[in-house]
């Protein structure tokens, strides 16, 4: 089964949100956008229905763990929504998939969730997401991506979980600061080169991988030299929807099972963290996905798969000039806290559908070895 939101792109794409004929919006937005004019066209677009009334509720956390989720229980269940509208990252957007859910199924446990629970949330409310940043894709998704008490990372996904609507306009991303411009980048990256690997693998998949790539790899390093140019980030932008939803088709790799297991012990973001291990993850990954690697060439230049390090030296080429380190130890890990956790994310990340699905299913001493290169930034050679 492939699944995908309907998508509409451009600077008119907010204006679809008058035309859905919501009564009760539910609109949940990053509170660093509370008071932008994003926010305020959404409000205003969505008002334009006759009798309509939007409630909105700002206390969204930066990847949220359960507990987050809580305190925007009472006031989706009091607003009852007709429509619920996510503006604003991929913290946003999870959020606000996990409010849904808790809003029509107020007894069920987010920990319950999985793809063989039927939840038709449809019959309650709608989802509409609008992404502000160009790189998690989750607008794309049927997971949302949380954390328990502890940190532990919690998957919830259903094939419900796709949005309804993506809509995408690029320049809700122009305020976005630097640094996560570039942790984006790296997710989106992370995203395409990992469905592209991944066993999963379809040919709608790959087309839609191989696209969000070649856009990435291309584009990426015009941008870093004209960081105002309405076009390239206009790219950037629907490329990250791409490989979201080629990676939600597909699956994703030991990068991204990885980075979601270190983010408590490193206190490094998503973004960040997939970054620094996704060339490590693909010298890993080569033995078992050279043919795959070798079909990525084609306008992209020389073959990728030309050597075990040539495409993951293209990938260190295109985020090392945005900002992202080569090595945790350059980004400033504390190597005694995550030491600490190293044997606890490394279990975690083992058992993920990530690891799984990877073209070469790593085993706990594999993955030690990769967090041991991506520490000393040595070739992954086993």
């Amino acid at each position: 089964m492939f699944t995908s939101p309907r998508v509409v792109l451009g600077p008119g794409a907010i204006e679809t949100l008058s035309g859905l004929g919501a009564k009760r919006p539910f609109v949940v937005v990053d509170s660093t956008l509370r008071d932008g004019p994003g926010h305020r066209r959404v409000v205003e677009e969505l008002e334009k229905v006759d009798g309509a009334v939007a409630t909105s509720w700002t206390e969204v956390r930066i990847e949220p763990s359960l507990l987050d989720i809580e305190p925007g229980v009472g006031a989706i269940r009091s607003a009852s929504p007709d429509l619920v509208v996510a503006l604003g990252g991929g913290s946003t957007i999870d959020t606000a998939k996990a409010l849904w859910i808790r809003f029509v199924h107020p007894d069920l446990p987010l920990t319950e969730v999985t793809p063989m629970v039927e939840l038709s949330l449809r019959t309650r409310a709608g989802l509409v997401a609008i992404p502000t940043t160009s790189g998690s894709g989750s607008e794309g998704t049927w997971t949302a991506e949380l954390r328990a008490e502890d940190g532990r990372p919690v998957d919830v996904a259903t094939r419900e979980l796709v949005p309804d609507w993506a809509l995408l306009d690029a320049r809700l991303a122009e305020t976005v600061p630097a640094p996560r411009r570039a942790d984006a980048a790296a997710d989106l990256l992370g995203h395409a080169l990992e469905a592209a690997g991944s066993e999963w693998a379809n040919p709608f998949s790959d087309a839609l991988a191989r696209d969000a790539l070649a856009t990435a790899l291309t584009v990426l390093p015009k941008l870093v030299k004209h960081p105002d140019d309405d076009e390239l980030r206009g790219a950037i932008h629907h490329a990250a929807t791409l490989a979201g939803i080629a990676a939600s088709n597909a699956q994703l790799g030991v990068a991204h099972a990885l980075a979601r297991a270190l983010g408590p012990s490193t206190g490094l973001s998503h973004g960040r963290l997939v970054g620094i291990l996704l060339p490590y993850a693909t010298e890993f990954n080569y033995p078992s996905a050279r043919d795959r690697y070798g079909r990525l060439g084609g306008p992209l230049g020389p073959p990728l798969a030309a050597n075990r390090s040539a495409l993951a030296e293209r990938v260190r080429g295109v985020l090392g000039p945005l900002g992202i380190p080569r090595t945790l130890a350059d980004a400033g890990v504390d190597r005694q806290r995550a030491d600490a956790g190293r044997a606890l994310a490394i279990a975690h990340a083992a058992r993920t559908p990530s690891a799984i699905a990877n073209p070469r299913v790593p085993s706990e001493s594999e993955l030690a070895g990769l967090l041991d290169a991506a520490w000393n930034g040595a070739a992954v050679t086993f």
